[in-house]
């Protein structure tokens, strides 16, 4: 039993989050030069699409810790733990890689990469966020037993 309510706002973002991001896949796979920063550059496109089992990975364990929450069943606080971890650890991956190829100076620039590169940074900072934030209020919906 979870030891308070959960917040639907909270289970709603994982929901969302969730689905995001297998838009996100259909749309860099079958629409061209939508979501790629860098579509004509093999180095980039060979990294993106390493992503691809990592982010089902996170958003199966999105979708599960929603379902598990809205039961009040604890095991939606494991799924969402893993799942805000591998956000977490995503963001860092491809932040680490826009960093060290100089990926994110193209937001200051006025070329063609520049919209998906500023899309690219609000990817990374949600990543950040919202997992980080997903542990902790997962975390906190933990019961203890209070033996004073």
């Amino acid at each position: 039993m979870l030891k308070k309510d959960v917040s639907k706002t909270f289970v709603v973002l994982e929901i969302v989050v969730a689905v995001l991001t297998i838009a996100y896949w259909i749309f860099f796979f079958f629409v061209p030069d939508s979501v790629q920063s860098f579509p004509k550059e093999p180095s980039y496109m060979i990294f993106e699409k390493t992503f691809v089992a990592a982010d089902m990975w996170m958003t199966l364990a999105f979708f599960l810790s929603a379902y598990y929450l809205l039961k009040k069943d604890t095991k939606g606080i494991l799924w969402g733990i893993i799942a805000g971890g591998t956000f977490v650890y995503l963001g860092l991956m491809d932040s680490l890689y826009n960093i060290e190829n100089g990926k994110y100076a193209f937001i200051f620039s006025s070329n063609s990469s520049q919209v998906g590169m500023i899309f690219e940074l609000i990817i990374n900072l949600a990543s950040f966020i919202f997992g980080a934030a997903a542990i902790i209020y997962v975390w906190g919906l933990i019961k203890t037993e209070d033996h004073g």
